[in-house]
């Protein structure tokens, strides 16, 4: 029955997206909730965005950091030394894509969000509430790649235990 429900319900709400190109239209009383907070509303946002900024420039510095130091070094002296090294390669690949990803996906988000910042809000309610829910989808892709990367380090950090395993039963 619950599992019915679910359905139903999803059924109905994207039909309502699909209809309005929103899951719910604003209200008047939200318009004017907006309009009468809106310097509030954007300097919120402006935290926002510098609090991100700083997260991106820090995330992106250490994968940088990670890649060339750590994972691209490894691989190259596993090549060297003639050591199985696909799953480690496919690994740095992956990390490198979800890097790119990232930092395409960062862009993308902070422009909105800079579009955002500097909408009329007191005016154009509506549009900016539109805009707001755009630059909340945009942010969630971001955390998602941040997760992916995440993901993509653990894996690292598996395989290099498995090799320090190898390694130390060779030389026993």
């Amino acid at each position: 029955m619950l599992k019915r429900c679910l359905l139903v319900f999803c059924g109905v709400l994207c039909l309502l997206t699909c209809a309005t190109g929103s899951v719910f239209a604003i209200s008047a009383e939200q318009k004017a909730m907006i309009a009468d907070n809106c310097t509030v509303i954007r300097e919120d946002l402006k935290k926002v965005q510098r609090s991100d900024a700083r997260a991106r420039v820090y995330l992106g510095g250490k994968y940088e950091l990670i890649l060339n130091k750590y994972v691209t070094p490894l691989n190259v002296r596993l090549v060297e030394n003639s050591l199985s090294s696909v799953s480690f390669i496919e690994n740095q690949n992956t990390m490198a894509s979800n890097k790119m990803k990232f930092a395409n996906d960062y862009v993308e988000y902070q422009q909105r969000l800079e579009e955002l910042v500097s909408m009329d809000c007191k005016n154009e309610s509506e549009a900016f509430y539109k805009k707001l829910e755009e630059v909340r989808t945009k942010r969630k892709k971001v955390e998602q790649d941040v997760k992916e990367m995440r993901n993509s380090l653990t894996k690292f950090v598996e395989l290099v235990g498995k090799l320090k395993e190898t390694l130390n039963a060779k030389t026993k």
